[in-house]
């Protein structure tokens, strides 16, 4: 395997916490597939898997086509002592796994 390659073939898959404004449900990011949804009040967090940029630019084209407002988004070892646990992404807090 060819290293330092810019394709997304064998790279790891980073988990994402983006939190928007309003709430949010499962059903509603259903079509973005593996994409976990917590309520947080007035906001909703959303758990995101991408391998990739290209596939965290089409969540948030998809978010803001259908109008939702992106309020924040933190990588799994984001700086700042704020990061997400990478395990969220396949089971959310709250949410049981297999």
């Amino acid at each position: 395997m060819e290293t330092g390659s810019k394709g997304s073939a064998g790279r790891k898959p980073r988990c994402y916490r983006i939190t928007v404004r309003g709430g949010v449900s499962q059903t509603f990011v259903e079509p973005l597939e593996q994409v976990f949804v917590e309520s947080a009040g007035d906001e909703s967090i959303l758990y995101c898997e991408a391998v990739d940029q290209a596939k965290l630019q089409a969540v948030f084209s998809w978010l803001y086509a259908r109008g939702v407002e992106i309020v924040s988004v933190i990588p799994d070892g984001g700086r700042g002592g704020d990061s997400v646990d990478p395990s969220s992404c396949q089971h959310p807090p709250g949410r049981q796994g297999p």
